[in-house]
Parts: structure tokens; C-alpha cells; sequence
């Protein structure tokens, strides 16, 4: 994930692992850091009313991967599942900006292709510096996998669409999945399974953490 300014300057590291780029861009400072389980934080600090309230973070993504939104404010970094689906590699939390006092100021994502673009939302009660903290995960050990909807309809059917999936009959969280496939495709979205791959060698129902549905996302629009 590249920083949404020009750094000319190196950073100074702390001894904590956090680098820091003062005066990054215009009314703006800046801070990396490490995060246990192989991910990074970009801190952005607005200094003042004049700094811009849109940061653009290029992710980088490696061949072959592309963005579902979680439907929580964040996203997904999936890759394809191998035969059918997507599973999801790693992960972008729902971001959040704080200013001065600790208030909560509005804030959120769009996608301009791979390039993640975090707006922030400033007023005239905003208190001066706003911290803003995009987040992301790589190689997570758990995830989720999507399915596009003609894979959902063939899970409501009663069909197979990868070896690890239970079988379409078989209840997870209190539902069958061909039930929930089935209310997908009634609803016009598409079927996503909570996986735990570790668990996966023990039994394929084992795999399977947890479902539920998702609508087309901004990233890739797998669910079509």
C-alpha cells in the first residue's frame, strides 16, 4: 500500500517500528507502522482546515487479485478459490478518523480501480489535527469465499460446486445451505461462506465457520 503523498524525505523510525513523515504534503503529516499478522496501518493527520479531506492509497495488489466489499465499510482482498469462488487473502478494515477532542468525524471508502480513496469528512466544529487510520491484513489464516450467482444457484439445487463445500443439505448456523443459496438467488444476491482452512483436513463441514449473502460490490462485481 503506497502513501497517498510524495514523500521526499526518509521518515524517522521510532523504536516501536512507527515511521513518521512530517510535512508529507501540504497540511499534512504522515506515519507508517507494522501490525501483528502481517498487516500495516497508514496514519494521515489533517493539520489544519486547509488540508485535503481525500487521501488516494494504491494497494499494489498482486496478479490475479481485486477488492469485495465486506458490507461493513471495509474490503475484502480476494483471490481466485481454485475451480469456483473467490477466497478472501487479506483484509482493509472500515476506516476511522478522529480529531483533536476524540470525536468521531465521518469517514469512508470508494475505489478508483485498485486504488483505495478514503474521504473525510470535516466541518466547521471539526477540532484541529484529525487523525485518519487506513488498515489492511495480509495472509490471514481465515476468511471468507464468494460465490458469483450462477455457483449460488447451483448450491440452491442441491449441486456442488467445490469438493470442500458440505453438502448443499447440510446445516450451518441453523440453516441449511441450500436454504440460504435458495433465499440468495430469491433476494438477487449471491451465497459467501465464513471458512476456517485449517479445519478443512478434519472435514469439509468442519471448513465451514459461518454464511450468509452479499450484493455486487464496487470492487471487482463478482456477484453477477
Amino acid at each position: 500500500m503506497t502513501l497517498p503523498a510524495a514523500v521526499d524525505a526518509a521518515g524517522t523510525t521510532s523504536a516501536a517500528g512507527t515511521t513518521v513523515y512530517p510535512n508529507a504534503a501540504a497540511h499534512i503529516d504522515l506515519a507508517t507502522q507494522a501490525t501483528v499478522g502481517g498487516g500495516a496501518r497508514a496514519l494521515v493527520t489533517l493539520k489544519d482546515a486547509k488540508a485535503p479531506t481525500t487521501q488516494r492509497f494504491n494497494l499494489g495488489l498482486p496478479e490475479g487479485a481485486s477488492l469485495v466489499a465486506d458490507g461493513t465499510g471495509g474490503y475484502d482482498i480476494v483471490t481466485s478459490a481454485g475451480g469456483a469462488g473467490l477466497v478472501a487473502r487479506g483484509h482493509i478494515d472500515a476506516p476511522w478518523a478522529k480529531d483533536a477532542k476524540g470525536n468521531a468525524v465521518p469517514t469512508g471508502y470508494s475505489l478508483e480501480g485498485n486504488t483505495l480513496v478514503q474521504t473525510i469528512e470535516t466541518g466547521p466544529d471539526t477540532a484541529f489535527p484529525v487523525v485518519a487510520d487506513p488498515h489492511y491484513t495480509w495472509g490471514i489464516i481465515s476468511g471468507t469465499v464468494y460465490f458469483n450467482k450462477s455457483e449460488t444457484k447451483v448450491i440452491a439445487l442441491g449441486g456442488t460446486v467445490v469438493s470442500w463445500l458440505p453438502h448443499p443439505a447440510a446445516v450451518v448456523g441453523g440453516r441449511s445451505l441450500a436454504g440460504i443459496a435458495g433465499y440468495a438467488v430469491a433476494t438477487d444476491q449471491c451465497i459467501k461462506f465464513k471458512v476456517s482452512p485449517a479445519l478443512a483436513p478434519l472435514s469439509p463441514a468442519a471448513a465451514v465457520a459461518g454464511s450468509g449473502t452479499y450484493k455486487g460490490s464496487a470492487g471487482d462485481g463478482y456477484c453477477r
